[in-house]
């Protein structure tokens, strides 16, 4: 989604109806077809992913109706589980459509920019609330204690941009704009 993120951005109210009565789903990080979640067409793809690709008994096939894995050992292939459906983050995988439903999880439990975890975002991935917090860090939220409680709160990297101006060369006459105090 973030390499459309421009065209997302100029599709209308309307337009966003007409793709969601199709079956596309515009997602905080992805846009996906919901219905090719299902088994069957999991299924169908795995296939013509092993037709095309010589499948190695190295890529594990998650089991149907699981919405979460841990790669401790670094046995999954990334490519080969978003075509199943999951998400990457680290060595954690989601399911597409689950990690939507967590976002709108968090985005109800969002109080001044900060949430707590609840045991509904935790069954809903199905995992521990050990791997949970080692998961939304790696999404990109901190967490941070108040009151004996552990809150969360959404804090993208940022990059830093280089200069490309930082040569000037000494007969440019912007030159002199460095030597302005604005104090």
């Amino acid at each position: 989604r973030s390499d459309i993120e421009d065209v997302v951005k100029a599709i209308s109210k309307e337009e966003r109806k007409q793709l969601r009565n199709l079956g596309i789903k515009i997602g905080r990080y992805h846009i996906f077809l919901p219905r090719m979640l299902k088994p069957k067409a999991v299924s169908l793809r795995i296939s013509l992913w092993k037709f095309y690709n010589s499948f190695v008994e190295s890529n594990e096939i998650p089991k149907s109706g699981l919405n979460f894995l841990t790669d401790n050992q670094n046995k999954f292939n990334k490519k080969f589980l978003l075509l199943c459906g999951f998400e990457n983050f680290g060595n954690y995988y989601i399911r597409v459509d689950i990690l939507e439903k967590l976002f709108l999880k968090i985005i109800d439990n969002t109080k001044n920019g900060k949430f707590k975890i609840s045991s509904e975002m935790m069954n809903l991935l199905g995992c521990s609330k050990e791997n949970f917090v080692k998961l939304i860090n790696k999404m990109d939220y901190k967490f941070f204690e108040k009151n004996n409680e552990t809150y969360f709160k959404y804090q993208p990297k940022k990059f830093k941009v280089k200069s490309k101006f930082k040569s000037l060369n000494k007969d440019n006459p912007f030159k002199v704009l460095n030597q302005i105090n604005f104090k």
